[in-house]
């Protein structure tokens, strides 16, 4: 019985959760309509940065993985703006942070002006 609940202690390491909340008119690419929110919750392996969940969502939602990444090698294009926990990531380099558990993504449309 020991080995079972050493086992499933594993596999709960096994994945992180984060949350991912979908802004504005982005929600259509997401396969989501109407005026409320798009709030979910995805697993993720265990050092994963913000720039594999966004591949990742790329690949479940083929709509925004066309918008959101210029080319088959992956670049990202600004598409979107990407909010970490409250915080506005301004550079590309943010991307690769690594994502921790309970952690809160928001995907809002890119900022344009001058």
């Amino acid at each position: 019985m020991e080995s079972t609940a050493v086992n499933t202690e594993i596999e709960d390491k096994a994945v992180i959760k984060v949350n991912v909340e979908v802004m504005s008119w982005l929600k259509e690419d997401f396969n989501h309509e109407g005026w409320d929110k798009l709030v979910f919750s995805e697993n993720i392996a265990p050092g994963s940065s913000i720039l594999d969940l966004l591949h990742l969502l790329a690949k479940k939602y083929p709509r925004f993985g066309h918008k959101a990444f210029r080319d088959a090698g992956g670049a990202l294009f600004d598409y979107c703006a990407v909010i970490l926990n409250g915080t506005f990531l301004s550079s590309a380099n943010e991307l690769n942070t690594e994502l921790k558990e309970g952690d809160s993504i928001k995907l809002t449309p890119g900022f344009y002006g001058g």
